[in-house]
């Protein structure tokens, strides 16, 4: 019932306290919330029965029980307007999905879509609607409301995700991508979101889209930023911006790969954060996943340890940090620089040129 295309291919992720230093815990969030990225709670119950948890522990094992443990999501409030009716769909599928990998569930979903339409947006009447179409009637029923959503509600992953949001500004950026490549983008921030998507379901509201490029700019969770970081500036604009020189380029290019070339592009320009950055890569690599940017991860960490350490897959941060950032710096390019020529010898109808 739905186009089965993956909308946030240049997904770029952000967590509260991303690149802050983690307190002592008894639970192990970085694996938790690992798996709830790649769209699998499931694992993260053995994780949780632990017993003598601290405060901030406790708290976080009762609101993960509470949303993904029985018959349904009991911290779930009843939705009073329509498009909180349309948000509780979504939430209700997100969570069988993510409890079940296997389970296939789109047409469930579509079951409760259409007839939800059918009911509140008259124009979707006598019209045929179809696993293709049924995404972009979504988007116009909420435009229509008055909201903010994507181009297509479609795929993130292997789930169908959902982004709705009240208010929009914009900004024009010229993003310096390195070595004088110079990309000029319209930066559209987005503020009051009625939903983050099947992520921030997923993790708690840990972890959320903090931007993606669409044609006609990139766009930005305001609140994820501050505009004079680092953080910003490289993990934000220069990610983008690389998507979104990409995309014109090789239109067809799969997931995997624009992550590959986006997180190289940080890697080749960051400074203060690049260890942090690294170690969030690691953390969160995964060749198996249905997620394009775990795999990227994996191939981007796999690939400069094979350059720096002569290594698979070095996971250490200690090792890390033993190498200048400057280094780190120069291999990334040369990745990319590398990449960028597989990409240019297959030609315009590229579609993937990583090896995982």
């Amino acid at each position: 019932m739905f186009r089965n295309s993956i909308l946030f291919g240049t997904l770029l992720l952000t967590s509260f306290g991303l690149f802050g230093q983690e307190s002592a815990n008894t639970l192990p969030y970085q694996e938790i919330y690992a798996y709830a990225m790649d769209a699998n709670v499931t694992p993260i119950f053995d994780l949780i029965d632990k017993e003598a948890l601290s405060e901030k522990d406790l708290r976080f094992k009762t609101k993960f029980e509470a949303r993904f443990k029985g018959e349904s999501d009991t911290q779930a409030a009843p939705p009073t307007s329509e498009i909180e009716t349309l948000i509780s769909h979504f939430k209700t599928y997100w969570r069988k999905a993510l409890l079940d990998p296997n389970q296939k569930l789109e047409r469930e979903l579509g079951g409760k879509v259409v007839p939800f339409l059918m009911k509140n947006y008259p124009p979707i009447r006598g019209k045929k609607v179809t696993r293709d179409s049924l995404g972009y009637f979504l988007r116009d029923y909420i435009r229509a409301k008055g909201l903010y959503t994507t181009d297509e509600v479609t795929y993130q992953g292997r789930l169908i995700d959902l982004m709705v949001w009240k208010k929009q500004s914009s900004k024009v950026y010229h993003v310096d991508l390195g070595r004088g490549e110079i990309q000029k983008v319209t930066v559209y921030f987005m503020e009051d979101f009625s939903t983050l998507g099947w992520m921030e379901y997923a993790t708690l509201g840990a972890h959320h889209p903090g931007g993606w490029t669409e044609e006609e700019g990139i766009y930005c969770v305001k609140k994820a930023y501050d505009v004079n970081s680092e953080n910003f500036k490289i993990s934000y604009l220069a990610h983008e911006a690389r998507h979104f020189a990409d995309k014109p380029l090789w239109p067809d290019l799969e997931s995997t790969d624009l992550e590959y070339r986006a997180k190289l592009t940080e890697l080749s320009l960051a400074q203060d954060t690049l260890y942090h950055l690294i170690t969030f890569f690691t953390q969160n690599a995964n060749k198996e996943s249905d997620n394009g940017h775990q795999v990227a991860n994996y191939c981007v960490i796999r690939d400069l340890s094979q350059k720096l350490f002569k290594s698979n897959f070095k996971t250490s941060p200690e090792k890390w940090k033993t190498l200048g950032t400057k280094k780190i710096n120069k291999v990334a390019r040369q990745l990319l620089k590398k990449n960028t020529k597989a990409i240019k010898s297959v030609g315009k109808e590229a579609q993937s040129v990583i090896q995982v």
